[in-house]
C-alpha cells in the first residue's frame, strides 16, 4: 500500500520530531550520526528517546547502523516530515493530499492552504549517484558545494524557488512560487495536465501551447539570463485554457556558460519535434532560436 505522507506526519509526536531535527543537525558531519550525539542533542530522557527512535525506525523515517560506530541517518521520508512540519507551522499549508507526480527530480503532492487554495508541494530527491552525474554535466553544481544528499536536495529546492520568483517577476508562464523549506518547493496549483499526457492535440491548441513555451524561454533567456536545460513534454503543463506553463527549473544554466547555447538549441529542437510529431505543427528551428534569443520580435508560430 502506498505511503500516506500526511498520515505519517500527523501520527508523530513532539519527541519524534525532536529526534529527527537532532539527526538532521549533524548530518553535514556524519553519514550516520552517533547515537550519543543524537540523544544529547534531542534533550530527551533515555526512556522517551528510546521510544521515539523505535517509532522512527519502524516507520522508516530513519535508518539505524549497529556496531562499533552505531548511529542514525534520515531517510527521505524523515526529511519530508521535517519540511511538512515547517510549512504547516508557518501557515503555508493546512493539509497535504495525495501524490500527483513522480519524476526524476522528486515527488509532487497536492496541498491546501489555510485559506483553502490549492497548492503543489514538490519534494526534491537528489541521490548520491544522481548528484555525481550532475557534477559531471552541469557547471552549476559547483555552486552547490554539498556534503550529503540532504544538502543537494535542499540546495536544488532553494535554487528552483529563487529562479521561479525571478521568472514570474518578468512575466514568464511558470508555476507561481509560494515558499520553500529544506528540499520542498511550494507552488500555486496549475489547472491542467502534463503535455505528455494530452491524448488529443489539435494544431490550434498545439500552436497556442508552443507560443507560450517559446515566450517563456525567451523571457528566461533575454530578461533573466538563463536556459531551462531539460525541456520536454514532461515539464510543460497544458492548461485548461489551452496555454502552456513550463515547470521544473532547478537544472537551469546561465546563458553565458559554455554549454548554454547547446542546451538552448536542444530544448527548442526537442519541443519543436514533439509538436511536429504529435500535431503536425511545423516550425523551423533557426527562426525559433532567434526568437528565443531576442534577435527577432515575432514568434515563429
Amino acid at each position: 500500500m502506498p505511503l500516506n505522507l500526511w498520515s505519517v506526519y500527523t501520527s508523530l509526536g513532539g519527541d519524534e520530531l525532536r529526534v529527527l531535527r537532532a539527526i538532521e543537525k549533524w548530518m553535514r558531519r556524519y553519514r550516520y550520526v552517533p547515537v550519543e550525539l543524537v540523544e544529547r542533542s534531542s534533550r530527551l530522557p533515555p526512556s522517551r528517546f528510546s521510544r521515539a527512535v523505535k517509532t522512527l525506525v519502524t516507520m522508516k523515517l530513519i535508518k539505524r547502523r549497529l556496531g562499533s560506530l552505531s548511529g542514525y541517518t534520515l531517510t527521505y521520508t524523515g526529511l519530508d516530515v521535517l519540511a511538512i512540519d515547517n510549512l504547516r507551522s508557518r501557515g503555508i499549508i493546512e493539509v497535504l493530499g495525495d501524490k500527483i507526480g513522480l519524476g526524476k527530480e522528486g515527488d509532487v503532492y497536492i496541498a491546501v492552504s489555510p485559506a483553502g487554495s490549492r497548492l503543489t508541494v514538490k519534494l526534491h530527491r537528489a541521490g548520491r549517484e544522481s548528484f555525481r552525474k550532475i557534477r559531471r554535466h552541469r557547471s552549476y553544481a559547483l555552486d552547490l558545494r554539498p556534503t550529503s544528499w540532504l544538502d543537494v536536495s535542499k540546495a536544488l529546492a532553494e535554487r528552483e524557488f529563487k529562479i521561479l520568483v525571478r521568472l514570474e517577476e518578468e512575466g514568464a508562464r511558470v508555476p507561481s512560487p509560494v515558499a520553500w523549506n529544506r528540499h520542498a518547493v511550494v507552488q500555486r496549483y496549475v489547472e491542467g495536465v502534463l503535455l505528455a499526457e494530452v491524448r488529443v492535440l489539435d494544431a490550434e491548441t498545439a500552436a497556442s501551447i508552443l507560443r507560450d513555451v517559446l515566450e517563456t524561454l525567451r523571457i528566461a533567456y533575454t530578461r533573466v539570463g538563463v536556459v531551462h536545460g531539460d525541456l520536454s513534454e514532461y515539464n510543460v503543463i497544458a492548461t485548461a485554457e489551452g496555454g502552456g506553463v513550463v515547470i521544473d527549473w532547478p537544472q537551469y544554466v546561465y546563458r553565458d556558460e559554455p554549454h548554454a547555447h547547446e542546451l538552448l538549441t536542444r530544448d527548442v529542437d526537442y519541443i519543436l519535434r514533439y509538436f511536429r510529431r504529435r500535431a503536425g505543427l511545423k516550425v523551423e528551428l533557426a527562426p525559433a532560436i532567434k526568437y528565443v534569443m531576442g534577435e527577432t520580435g515575432e514568434p515563429p508560430v
